[in-house]
């Protein structure tokens, strides 16, 4: 539909909104956002001088569904500081990192890779784990004391990557100490040791959050799309699963008394991907845990949750080392279909300096899986659509980390939706030491 000053055109966007393109502008205004369509160069942002301020005019769109969308609210929000002369000069958010363990080159190169953040020092006790870092990331500093990283005045941030019976202590000495505060999963073991640290972090004016990086998984993206376009309806009924028949690890995430148990490993991810899918109050939580294989470390074989929202849904997760057979790892129904995600199993190909064909065989859990949508159509049958997962996007944890350090956008992982998913886990593994026993619990 073309007029004098635009053009309107459909998206081909999730939710379909409506866009106006404009041709023309005010002669006062200055474009902010241009693109190009069909060849002609459009105008989707302008500002200009109204009165004695400013206004900022966008036409991408005005559907409800737009204006929910969290990336045009951010867009909005960082219009609103830009023709308001909000401070646009750039800073460096100076990160230090303690725990250099089998996280730290991913935590360091998304640091290095996104602006507003800086890779300063790395802490560990391993003299061998810093030579790594140091190999890593030849710019960064390195200790051995973690009072160090507390003192330093020109550390702004600190990510906690310590074994999780430490992440309260830690992350509250470097709060007192002035510092932002990134923890590792789990938050923490406890519900009042999450109190604590959300309390300080308010008194001290401080970013608080948890790296819930599989938040960004793309067949957990995927699901979200669905829901949110409607595709199957309300979610009444969600199993999960992880897991398969091995031994677990020989290393302290096989030790209950510093991992918090198999509720707070593969559930911290699990069960936030639940709590957010499903985000009604959780009503009761019970948990079940067998020990009848792996008697050399201190874990359960096999944990089981199950809980009950206050709308009525249902939800389970499974994480087992002792299962020969694998459930899908999900399994969703709405009121108006389903979702199904079956595990795949990748071969990887490689070839030794010999010439030999060495073949892998991955772990499921390495590998994204098939996710497939099952609707009604106008007959009543039952359709069947295998998806293509969108792709990840990079380093978006840390990106609206430095958003928020920067320009005040809201965190992707605040501090008090970390807070529900411990006080499920810790309720799972009390009623798991009480024989299964149903724990009454409102969050």
């Amino acid at each position: 539909m073309k007029s004098l000053h635009g053009r309107l055109i459909a998206t081909t966007s999730s939710h379909g909104a409506l866009v106006y393109l404009l041709e023309q502008i005010p002669a006062d205004a200055e474009a902010v956002w241009r693109t190009t369509w069909q060849y002609v160069s459009c105008t989707l942002a302008y500002t200009r001088t109204y009165g004695h301020g400013r206004i900022f005019c966008t036409t991408l769109g005005a559907s409800p569904a737009t204006r929910a969308h969290p990336s045009f609210q951010q867009m909005l929000a960082r219009a609103s500081r830009f023709v308001g002369g909000a401070d646009t000069q750039e800073r460096t958010v100076r990160v230090a990192m303690i725990g250099y363990g089998a996280i730290g080159f991913e935590h360091g190169t998304a640091i290095d890779a996104v602006p507003g953040l800086e890779y300063a020092l790395v802490c560990d006790r391993n003299e061998e784990r810093l030579a790594l870092a140091r190999q890593s990331f030849p710019s960064i500093a390195t200790c051995t004391d973690m009072d160090e990283v507390a003192r330093d005045d020109s550390i702004d941030l600190v990510i906690v990557s310590t074994p999780p019976n430490t992440h309260a202590s830690i992350s509250m000495q470097m709060l007192q100490a002035g510092k932002h505060v990134v923890s590792e999963k789990p938050f923490c073991l406890t519900t009042a040791e999450a109190d604590t640290m959300i309390q300080l972090a308010e008194e001290q004016q401080r970013a608080l959050t948890v790296y819930q990086c599989r938040r960004w998984d793309p067949d957990y993206l995927a699901i979200q799309q669905i829901m949110q376009r409607g595709t199957i309806g309300p979610i009444f009924h969600m199993e999960t699963f992880i897991g398969g028949y091995a031994h677990p690890c020989n290393y302290w995430h096989s030790h209950e008394p510093i991992s918090g148990g198999v509720f707070y490993d593969w559930g911290s991810h699990y069960l936030d991907w639940m709590l957010q899918l499903i985000p009604d109050p959780v009503e009761s939580v019970r948990g079940i845990e067998h020990k009848r294989v792996w008697h050399d470390v201190t874990n359960a074989d096999q944990a089981s949750v199950y809980l009950r929202f206050a709308g009525g849904q249902e939800a389970s997760f499974i994480h087992s080392d002792i299962a020969a057979a694998l459930k899908p790892k999900w399994y969703i129904l709405g009121e108006q279909g389903a979702i199904v995600g079956e595990w795949r199993h990748e071969t990887v190909k490689t070839r030794r300096w010999s010439g030999d064909l060495i073949e892998e065989r991955l772990a499921p859990a390495e590998s994204l899986p098939e996710l497939y949508v099952f609707t009604y159509d106008a007959d009543g049958a039952i359709q069947r659509q295998l998806l293509t997962l969108p792709p990840a996007p990079s380093y978006a944890f840390q990106r609206n980390l430095a958003n928020h350090l920067h320009f005040g956008e809201p965190l992707a992982v605040p501090p008090g939706q970390s807070r529900r998913n411990i006080a499920v886990m810790e309720a799972a593994k009390h009623s798991a030491e009480q024989g299964g026993e149903t724990i009454v619990l409102k969050c």
